[in-house]
């Protein structure tokens, strides 16, 4: 079997690491294919694909190319058997080639394809769960694609987890040099840079102080965040509001962030520890996980790896308009809606960022209990399995895609 992955950026072995050390495993040629038509510079260019991190049980072949119209000349020359993607099968890419194309969910993103032509073009979807499976037909119910997706989409799991049954917390713990002896707060700085610029993120939430927060307001006359200013309602006093709840708890301050979103200085001062990805394969975001007794974030969907590690976490959500978000997003993915990836009591819990500033003053790290049978119904509707086996099946489906007949 000839199996390829496509990584456009290095966070992609994230997602993929572990699919290719099981394809490794069981003797499959296994391609990886780096796009080099990124940019190598700018907010993403430390994802630029220069190499591929260290795989038990060997190493992949790789190969390089220079966008889709280089990878379908590629693959119309000398095509593997299957092909396995994050993102949508890019139609000129699939037309030229004789494989099988196997989409893999990446986290909520699947839900924000303009149109559902990627199960049109993909033989096979990879799911984390069923319940993606209803929420994409919810997704695309008026474009008459719901039969097609429910045909071609399978529940995996989510592979990215098979690697956290092999992290070592106390390894992580003296490698990274975090007490063994204090609980741990995880801490997800705030995306400043790569969030929508809203006036509210620019002007109001960004200045560290109030000064910076009045002019601007003022100057602009959008008076209704006048209630934000006279409460210096800004990332610098949420960052010591959570410095104050770790100091109450004996906690450890551990904050992680993107090359992308540069960590404050403020914030950085406050810290007991800050990093960022220092490695895809494992993923930093697991190591960190493996030692965390609550993981504080603004609608990241690192809630789901955190449910899956047992970490219960604390989701500190904007308003719509604050974040500038559209009306799909704010229906579909950044919401607190009960039942949600960011509010299922026993394991993600809620609350209006407005809420926090005060809330972390009398809050203890006994109020975001881990309650293991609501991990266990949380993992099963998002996550599909508890096995560290997704990786296995995502490679029996592209197999069984191979193997048989063509529609």
């Amino acid at each position: 079997m000839r199996i390829a992955f496509i990584l456009r950026r290095k966070n992609y072995y994230r997602l993929l690491g572990p699919v290719v050390e099981e394809g490794l495993r069981r003797g499959w040629r296994v391609e990886c294919r780096h796009d080099w038509s990124q940019p190598r510079g700018g907010a993403k260019g430390s994802e630029f694909l220069d190499t591929a991190p260290t795989m038990a049980g060997g190493a992949p072949e790789v190969r390089t190319f220079l966008g889709f119209e280089d990878l379908a000349a590629q693959f119309r020359a000398d095509s593997p058997d299957v092909v396995v993607t994050l993102d949508p099968p890019d139609p000129a890419t699939r037309a030229g080639s004789t494989a099988r194309w196997l989409w893999l969910q990446y986290s909520a993103d699947i839900l924000f394809e303009p149109t559902p032509r990627g199960f049109v073009d993909a033989d096979a979807v990879g799911a984390y769960s069923a319940y993606w499976t209803d929420l994409l037909e919810e997704r695309y119910r008026e474009t008459g694609a719901a039969h097609e997706i429910r045909r071609k989409t399978w529940p995996v799991g989510m592979p990215e987890l098979d690697a956290a049954r092999r992290i070592d917390p106390d390894e992580v713990r003296r490698r990274l040099g975090l007490p063994h002896d204090r609980p741990i707060v995880l801490y997800l700085s705030f995306p400043l840079r790569s969030n929508p610029p809203t006036f509210w993120l620019r002007e109001v939430f960004t200045p560290s102080t109030r000064l910076g927060q009045a002019a601007r307001t003022l100057l602009a006359r959008r008076l209704e965040y006048w209630p934000d200013v006279r409460e210096g309602l800004n990332d610098r006093r949420l960052v010591e509001a959570v410095r104050r709840f770790c100091d109450r708890a004996g906690a450890a301050l551990v904050m992680k962030s993107r090359l992308k979103d540069p960590i404050p200085r403020y914030a950085l001062r406050r810290a007991d520890r800050a990093f960022y990805d220092l490695a895809h394969h494992p993923p930093t975001i697991l190591e960190l996980l493996s030692v965390a007794s609550l993981c504080i974030h603004a609608y990241s969907t690192t809630v789901l790896e955190a449910g899956y590690c047992g970490v219960p976490s604390l989701c500190l959500a904007p308003s719509d308009a604050a974040m500038g978000q559209s009306a799909f997003a704010s229906e579909f993915v950044h919401n607190l809606k009960p039942g949600w990836i960011y509010n299922w009591p026993g394991v993600a819990y809620g609350v209006p960022l407005r809420e926090a500033y005060d809330g972390f003053g009398r809050w203890s790290l006994a109020d975001f209990p881990l309650d293991a049978s609501a991990r266990r119904d949380y993992v099963e509707r998002f996550l599909g399995f508890d096995d560290g086996r997704s990786s296995a099946r995502l490679l029996d489906l592209a197999r069984d895609l191979v193997e048989r007949p063509r529609p």
